[in-house]
């Protein structure tokens, strides 16, 4: 009768071990799932700022090139007599 004694508890031990590690693993997905979620609202985010930034640049760019244009022009102007 020893034998099945053993053999019971060996059988609840394993279960335990076998449950507190199934558990341990559900919660490290769990937290890793949130954390990853976290980092891609991160990214979407960076990822919307640098898409703003990028049409201010290019804007800018046109803006930059409208205004030496007009230096260009107004100094055209001035070389040939002009006000």
């Amino acid at each position: 009768m020893g034998a099945e004694w053993i053999s019971a508890f060996g059988v609840i031990g394993a279960a335990c071990v076998t449950g507190f590690f199934a558990v341990a693993l559900r919660r490290l997905t769990r937290d890793n799932t949130d954390q990853h979620n976290r980092s891609m609202d991160k990214l979407d985010y960076l990822t919307d700022r640098v898409e703003d930034v990028s049409h201010n640049v290019n804007g800018l760019t046109g803006w930059t090139k409208a205004h030496e244009e007009r230096h260009r022009w107004i100094e055209k102007e001035r070389a040939n007599g002009g006000s």
